[in-house]
């Protein structure tokens, strides 16, 4: 009891003599959260938006490693799968999934090469407390089909009628879509799909975003996260981002982000 006494009192001590140190590295800026290939907001105070370096490597790596090959058997199963065909789409898929999709592995490596990832940790100080979640941003490396017209026009009667009787039968079944997995005592269940909504921006175009909540126990803790997605046209290319964290900090990144990208401001695709 002495001795961990004596430790935690040299603990506080070397956290006092670096008090400057510690502040600085709390600072939250308060300006513009910058998505590089996606545009720029302007950020509410306490706000703070870190990318990720290790996500934004690992993929990196996954493209290096298309454009270069190892050899022996890594490389002929690569070869065996060029110009594999992608399994077909079902009958009544949206144009934005029918005719923006690759038609084979080959496609979908090209695809990929050129495409945008990255990741962040939000956190925010509300003045009461600091809140975090996690945002995944994507944009396509190829432009969408001009069939593609969700971001500049309003959903016909018959759209948003088939959208209707899509949410209530997807609230009919919420039931059912749950697993356990009993030999690990892990189980997963759906607790909500939040209903399609779009967000005006001001150059006439619109974001759609959509959520969910989930709950997850492991060895009977549960474990409860929500996830929101944004697809937006940035430049003629497809964007997402994916809005996730602990279920009790919905309420509060829901208007946080939403607000923010009512004002995006778009980066131009490079030529």
């Amino acid at each position: 009891m002495k001795k961990m006494s004596t430790v935690l009192i040299i603990t506080l001590l070397l956290v006092c003599a670096n008090l400057s140190h510690a502040y600085a590295a709390f600072e939250w800026p308060v300006s513009e959260w910058k998505i590089d290939f996606i545009g720029t907001m302007k950020s509410p105070d306490g706000f703070s938006a870190v990318e990720v370096k290790d996500f934004r490597n690992f993929i990196d790596q996954e493209k290096q490693g298309l454009l270069n090959p190892k050899k022996g058997k890594t490389d002929k199963s690569r070869q065996d799968s060029a110009g594999k065909q992608m399994p077909e789409v079902p009958a009544g898929t949206p144009a934005i999934l029918k005719e923006a999709l690759p038609k084979d592995s080959e496609a979908a490596k090209k695809r990929f090469l050129k495409s945008d990832f990255a990741m962040y940790h939000l956190s925010m100080d509300d003045g009461q407390a600091i809140h975090t979640a996690w945002f995944l941003a994507f944009r396509d490396g190829e432009a969408m089909p001009e069939a593609v017209d969700v971001f500049t026009k309003d959903l016909t009667p018959e759209q948003t009628e088939k959208l209707a009787e899509f949410k209530k039968w997807v609230d009919e079944n919420l039931h059912k879509a749950q697993y356990t997995d009993e030999k690990n005592k892990v189980s997963m269940k759906l607790l909500e799909v939040m209903p399609l909504q779009a967000l005006p921006l001001q150059d006439g175009k619109k974001i759609w975003t959509a959520g969910g909540r989930v709950v997850i126990r492991a060895e009977g803790m549960p474990f409860a996260f929500f996830a929101r997605a944004y697809a937006m046209n940035i430049d003629e290319r497809l964007a997402v981002g994916i809005l996730a964290g602990f279920d009790g900090e919905r309420p509060f990144w829901d208007p946080v982000v939403r607000d923010m990208f009512l004002e995006l401001r778009e980066t131009p695709v490079a030529k």
